[in-house]
């Protein structure tokens, strides 16, 4: 059971506009605009387990959206396990392609791959495991 406290915080005024812009939309309290954002963080946060002996744990930051997936180096493709665009890719270039258009199909989508993916484990992008 949760209890309610009525807290204050303080924030940016740009801030404090956007939450409230974001409550307007959604038609409901700024508080409740705000519980929103943190359960979907923590919804996306969530690393899956669903790679596959061999492959490497990679994901990408678009657009505020976290996009998980993993690198297979036998193959040189990735596969998108959350996030639109889920799917296997032929080429780390394919993938980012494709959630690209997924999340912003007003802008290109030609991506270098192995710069928007990002190695989870090291933080660093998949270019530097590039043969």
């Amino acid at each position: 059971m949760s209890t309610r406290k009525n807290v204050s915080m303080e924030m940016a005024e740009t801030t404090h506009n956007q939450v409230a812009l974001l409550a307007l939309a959604w038609g409901v309290s700024e508080s409740e605009a705000v519980q929103r954002l943190v359960e979907h963080f923590q919804r996306t946060s969530t690393p899956k387990k669903t790679s596959k002996e061999g492959t490497i744990d990679v994901h990408a930051l678009y657009e505020g959206v976290r996009v998980e997936g993993f690198y297979d180096p036998a193959a040189e493709s990735v596969t998108v396990t959350s996030g639109p665009a889920q799917g296997r890719y032929k080429s780390p270039s394919g993938a980012a392609a494709a959630v690209l258009r997924a999340l912003n199909p007003k802008v290109s989508a030609s991506r270098n791959g192995w710069s928007f993916w990002i190695i989870t484990d090291t933080g660093g992008p998949l270019q530097v495991i590039r043969h």
